[in-house]
């Protein structure tokens, strides 16, 4: 998990190399020496994220001649402060990336790249390691190495180190590594066999040498993917059910809807498998090839919002796939809630690696048949609009409050009723299944009378709105089961405020307002949020206190 925080440390040459080697226990030092013990003398190297130049002046110092990249100014600026004294030493250092080498085709021995692969993306591994083989010579070898997941149980503690760590990178504000998670699957089709393998703390850590084949590097295309069945629709309950905030991820990539052929519409989607499931279930009859752009396992319309569904996104699918080459349709039909995040007039026009048009299809992956077969000029109000339906308020209900127990209530509800063991109160234990309930109930109103709120597209007044009824309702609720007036009025606030705080959550839910509409007034909201928190808690801890006195 040291990999997490690369991005951090890059910040600072002078430290990085120390404070790595202090995050990976050393294990990167052990890296090195694998690689090195690689690399004979007098061969032409490439390394791909050099950072401070530590293992690319002791592949130089060897006598080869090494070329070293990275995409950091900082790190290449450091490197070359710190450029071997000896005498002949053949060593380049330049800004590069992995998707633009410095260097000519069939020019290298060796390809190096040691910790990079977690910052990538899995099409970015595509297509790294395309330009790895048009850069290197025949039976030219790439040197990996990098964070994987490990295998058996030692992926518990992976992954609760990995959580861990994430919520340290959320107060940072630094967005996470990703998990090498289909890496091995890509090397074969496009062109490499695995040589040698060195794995450490049980496959958390591996290094491996790849050798290149063949006479042109290839394309990997995902296997197919069920999409009907029991486990395919256990798959959809987990995506409502877990509040979406697991990204769930299919492999980015070329799937089929039937039997495509160079004729057949390119359907474009997100990578989250509840839109995969639910895109494929509705094609079916129609013959098309759909492609999966990397969203990061999030849904079309969040993942728009959020910058992982754009014009990056579009692209890199576009280069790691064949898709321009297996068909003769030069069009893209993008699901119209992709508009947030595609930026149509900033792709590129006319282009060979582009060459493609872009139409928004219909809002439901229902409606895509329908439109396919009559292909009409302007597409209807029912396929542009979207329309909160009840169907679609339940599952955003479910979503939604499943998202709030474990995002935001579940620690504290597992708090007080730790403070109630700690106090011998075993027998109010009931009162945190009533403030269960509460949220339960809450969120309901919200979802179900939604549609009494559309007099105004500001959340807040939908959430002074909401907050009134939940009053009465919660308020009487309370009193069948309690009887007590007093116990109404101290707990007010608190029927007001989560209902209040609720509105505000839900909003990225409905589609009802832009992310700039909900932006203008989310200062204010975060200040009216704080002020009433405090005062319901005051209230509600009183009250409480109070009635089980």
């Amino acid at each position: 998990m040291a990999v997490t925080y690369m991005r951090r440390l890059e910040e600072e040459p002078e430290t990085y190399d120390l404070k790595f080697t202090a995050l990976t226990k050393g294990l990167n030092i052990k890296v090195q020496e694998w690689v090195l013990r690689r690399i004979p003398d007098s061969q032409s190297i490439l390394e791909v994220g050099c950072g401070t130049g530590a293992l690319a002046s002791k592949m130089a110092l060897k006598g080869n001649n090494v070329v070293a990249i990275d995409k950091n100014f900082q790190m290449i600026n450091y490197a070359m402060q710190n450029y071997p004294s000896e005498e002949n030493v053949n060593l380049l250092y330049q800004i590069g990336t992995f998707t633009e080498f410095p260097v000519e085709k069939n020019s290298k021995d060796i390809i190096v790249s040691t910790f990079m692969l977690s910052e990538l993306r899995p099409f970015e591994h595509q297509i790294f390691l395309r330009k790895a083989w048009s850069a290197l010579k025949p039976n030219g070898r790439i040197i990996l190495a990098a964070e994987f997941i490990p295998s058996g149980i030692w992926r518990i503690p992976f992954k609760i180190k990995r959580w861990w760590f994430k919520k340290k990178l959320r107060r940072l504000r630094l967005r996470t590594t990703f998990l090498v998670k289909w890496f091995y699957n890509y090397i074969e089709p496009i062109g490499f066999k695995i040589q040698t393998l060195k794995t450490w703390k049980h496959g958390s850590i591996q290094a491996m040498e790849l050798v290149k084949l063949g006479k042109e590097p290839g394309f990997y295309r995902p296997k197919p993917k069920k999409f009907k069945g029991i486990r395919a629709q256990l798959r959809i309950y987990r995506c409502l059910f877990t509040g979406q905030i697991d990204h769930v991820p299919i492999e980015p990539g070329i799937y089929q809807s039937g039997h495509p052929n160079e004729n057949s519409p390119i359907i474009v989607t997100a990578n989250y498998e509840y839109t995969y499931i639910k895109v494929m279930r509705n094609l079916k009859g129609l013959d098309a090839w759909v492609l999966c752009v990397d969203s990061n396992g999030i849904n079309v319309w969040c993942a728009a919002r959020g910058n992982d569904f754009g014009n990056a996104q579009l692209l890199e699918a576009v280069e790691a796939t064949e898709i321009r080459n297996l068909t003769q349709k030069k069009k893209l039909l993008l699901p119209q809630l992709s508009a947030g995040g595609v930026a149509i007039p900033q792709l590129p026009r006319n282009s060979e690696n582009f060459p493609f048009k872009i139409v928004y299809g219909p809002i439901w992956s229902k409606d895509i048949r329908k439109y396919n077969d009559e292909q009409p000029v302007r597409k209807p109000d029912s396929m542009k609009i979207a329309k909160f339906t009840v169907s679609h308020r339940i599952r955003a209900g479910i979503t939604h409050t499943t998202f709030l127990l474990r995002k935001i209530f579940l620690l504290p509800l597992i708090i007080i009723a730790g403070l109630l063991l700690a106090l011998n109160w075993e027998n109010k234990l009931w009162w945190i299944g009533e403030l269960f309930m509460w949220i339960i109930i809450t969120n309901a109103i919200i979802a179900f009378l939604f549609p009494l709120s559309n007099f105004t597209r500001k959340f807040i007044n939908k959430g002074i709105f909401f907050g009134t009824i939940n009053i009465l309702v919660l308020g009487g609720i309370s009193w069948i089961l309690h009887g007590s007036l007093l116990f109404i009025l101290w707990n007010l606030s608190f029927y007001f405020w989560i209902a209040f705080f609720s509105t505000m959550s839900f909003s990225g839910y409905t589609m009802s307002t832009s992310p700039r509409e909900i932006q203008t007034e989310y200062r204010l909201f975060l200040m009216v949020n704080k002020i009433l928190l405090i005062i319901s808690l005051f209230f509600l801890a009183f009250g409480i206190i109070f009635y089980i006195i």
